[in-house]
Formats: C-alpha cells, structure tokens, sequence
C-alpha cells in the first residue's frame, strides 16, 4: 500500500511514533524492506516519495532544515537518533512546523559555537573566532539586523579556523563524532522548543 506525504505535523509526529513504535525506522537509507516491515528514515516516514529533503512538505518544517534532519538522524547512534526523532516532532508539531528563522540563530549561538569554543580549547587553540561569531549570532537572535559587512569576516575567520581544526581532528574517534551530533541534534531540538507557539 503507497503511503501519501503526511500534510500535517500531527500527521508527521503520528507516523513517526508509529514508525518507532512497531521497530521499523533506519539510518543511512530513505526506505527499505526487512522482515515484510516496510523501513524508513526520520524523514522517509512522511510518505513513500520522501526521498530527500526537497520532497519534505514546507507544512511540516522548512527546506533548510529538512535538509540538516538526515545529518542528526544518520550520524548518531541508533537509540540515540530515534528518540531524537520523537522529541523533533514532537517539537514540530507543537509549533504547526512554522520554524523562524531565528531558530539558526539560537542554535549556532546556544549549540554550534559552544562547541566551537569547546574544541578549541580542547585543542589549545584561539576561542575568539568562535565567541566572535557566537555573540553576532546573539545580536541577530535579539533581532538586530546586522548587514553582510559584518557577518562576512566574521564567518569567514570562524569557518576558516573550523575548518583547519576538522582536517586535523576529522574522525579521529566515531563514538566522539557521534556524541557530538547528537549535541548539535538536541541543541536543535532545544532551539525548536524556545519558539513561542
């Protein structure tokens, strides 16, 4: 039986408990077959033409973050991205899946830069350029509109500095890599939960 596009986050959040509930969600895949039980991933489970994020209904959440949802999902350990993926929609749907944009704000500020100046440290490495992209990311969070001239070189030292770390460091250990995504796969869920329904 073809199952349609879930139109509504009630919808998403029904099939995804469903989906977790009778054992059949998966990583690394947007649908399969096992056992007769018809697999999907955490974003799969919207409907049978769910085969990317494009195919995600704008209804249940914006194209810039279905396009994150098999990232957190994939990338961390199994138990882990399956409950994430309840909290997620659940998340959602206590929002109708009208995500502001601010919600890439606090999140950078509250979970990625974190982060950032986490491993820096780890690393004995400057912090700056994480804090410095932290605190324009709390500006705009505030709602200051804050212009490109300002944004550019900011970003431009912090990804630049994160980049040379991650080709140093890059999976040096999964279970480290998975930990932190669930870090930045929760810290989403926590920036969906302060969006004021």
């Amino acid at each position: 039986m073809t199952q349609t596009i879930a139109a509504t986050t009630k919808e998403a959040l029904e099939r995804y408990e469903a989906a977790f509930n009778e054992d059949r969600l998966i990583q690394a895949s947007w649908h399969s077959e096992q056992d007769g039980r018809q697999l999907a991933c955490a974003l799969g489970v919207l409907g049978d033409e769910v085969d990317g994020p494009s195919k995600c209904p704008a209804t249940i959440m914006p194209r810039w973050l279905a396009q994150m949802v098999p990232g957190f999902f994939d990338r961390q350990k199994f138990d882990d991205a399956k409950d994430w993926g309840r909290r997620f929609y659940v998340a959602l749907d206590r929002i109708g899946g009208n995500v502001p944009f601010s919600v890439i704000h606090d999140w950078h500020a509250n979970t990625v830069c974190p982060l950032g100046i986490e491993a820096a440290e780890l690393r004995k490495r400057d912090t700056a350029p994480h804090k410095a992209l932290q605190a324009l990311h709390l500006r705009a969070l505030a709602g200051e509109k804050i212009g490109v001239d300002e944004w550019r070189p900011v970003l431009k030292n912090a990804y630049a500095y994160a980049n040379a770390d991650a080709d140093a460091y890059a999976y040096a250990n999964a279970n480290a890599n998975a930990d932190a995504w669930k870090r930045l796969a929760d810290g989403m869920v926590d920036a969906l939960n302060r969006v004021k329904a």
